[in-house]
């Protein structure tokens, strides 16, 4: 949470003054230009973090921890930041219930998750950046007579949780095959540790899994397993997977820290990019038991670099939206743009401040 100095953060804007109504009492004044040089196309943002340290309490998705650790070790410190994980949630669902009680002032949770929390209701929060790529595998247990995603009707698809992602990003790939990813395959709930046994005992057909456990599942020694299908080629690997949403009143009370923030996981996932190799380095042994050669590796078959904000991130998140409609998921009488632009905020750019203070409740 924003505990540390207990006094509310300052909002650098270019050539503009705003005092903050309600109580907030946050003054916005004159900013700089802020230029990311790795990643992203050079983009002068409005906003800019205001120096002071603070600490922050975060919930992140066990299961996927990549950013996270660079962050930590790199690039939170270089913007004033101690942010600490709340530790046990291995699913976007339970980052975001952390979030909606109140126990951290953000959450990290694949995007295909965030939208059918949103969907559901009384979620007073706003997604301000991507974080990564998705690292979605369809793994095919060796002796199975498949050949083409378009013939997995009727299989056994395991995954490690019911509430994972995996099966909703399957699910958008089996619809357009024209399969209906409810009746016409048999979903099992196989824990990650009993995936190896249930595949070689015959019991399961596939799995959907996501990196890292995807690729030790894919690249182990005797692995029963091939790969079908994957979301790290073609457009899917260019969209952000894993994004970054923050509580409406940590917003409201303390937009500077929302903006160092979002500085500091962009930094970190734009250095995995440009640096695989120091970052399997880094990481060895830090993430599922993994050395650096296995790191590094697993990096060179994902798409790295991936953390959209602002308009960028509202094109991929109305995507989103439109492939929630063919699962049903979301009422086709909804906008998908309109709805991106009401869940989303760009702290970065700022261009209508007044925002900051007239956040409405969450979205309907």
């Amino acid at each position: 949470m924003g505990e540390g100095s207990g006094r509310s953060g300052r909002l650098v804007l270019h050539r503009r003054t705003v005092i903050a109504g309600a109580g907030v009492g946050v003054a916005l004044t004159a900013g700089l230009v802020i230029r990311n040089q790795i990643r992203h196309p050079p983009t002068y943002y409005k906003a800019r973090p205001d120096g002071r340290f603070r600490r922050l309490v975060l919930s992140w998705p066990t299961s996927n921890t990549l950013v996270f650790v660079v962050a930590r070790a790199r690039f939170f410190d270089r913007y004033n930041l101690d942010v600490v994980p709340i530790e046990g949630a291995r699913t976007g669902r339970g980052t975001v219930a952390d979030l909606r009680g109140g126990r951290c002032v953000g959450a990290v949770a694949p995007l295909l998750t965030w939208l059918d929390l949103f969907r559901e209701g009384g979620l007073q929060a706003r997604i301000v950046a991507g974080i990564q790529s998705g690292a979605f595998r369809l793994l095919l247990r060796r002796g199975v007579k498949v050949t083409r995603l378009d013939n997995v009707a009727g299989l056994r698809i395991a995954v490690t949780d019911q509430d994972m992602a995996d099966r909703l990003f399957f699910s958008v790939m089996m619809r357009r095959k024209g399969i209906d990813p409810e009746g016409g395959v048999h979903w099992v709930i196989v824990p990650p540790d009993q995936v190896l046994d249930a595949a070689r005992a015959g019991e399961i057909d596939a799995v959907a899994a996501h990196d890292p456990l995807a690729w030790q599942l894919l690249r182990g020694a005797d692995s029963p397993f091939s790969e079908l299908a994957n979301s790290t080629t073609g457009h899917y690997g260019e969209r952000t997977n894993l994004a970054l949403g923050l509580s409406d009143a940590f917003l409201q009370s303390d937009p500077a820290a929302a903006v160092a923030l979002v500085m500091a996981l962009r930094a970190a996932s734009d250095w995995i990019r440009a640096q695989p190799d120091q970052v399997a380095t880094l990481l060895a042994g830090q993430i599922a038991g993994m050395g650096a050669d296995e790191l590094r590796a697993m990096l060179r078959h994902e798409t790295l670099g991936i953390s959209p904000v602002g308009a960028d991130l509202r094109v991929q998140v109305a995507q989103y939206v439109d492939e929630m409609k063919l699962l049903g998921r979301m009422p086709d009488t909804v906008g998908s743009s309109a709805y991106a632009r009401k869940i989303c905020f760009n702290v970065l750019q700022a261009e209508a401040p007044g925002q900051y203070w007239s956040l409405p409740v969450g979205p309907t």
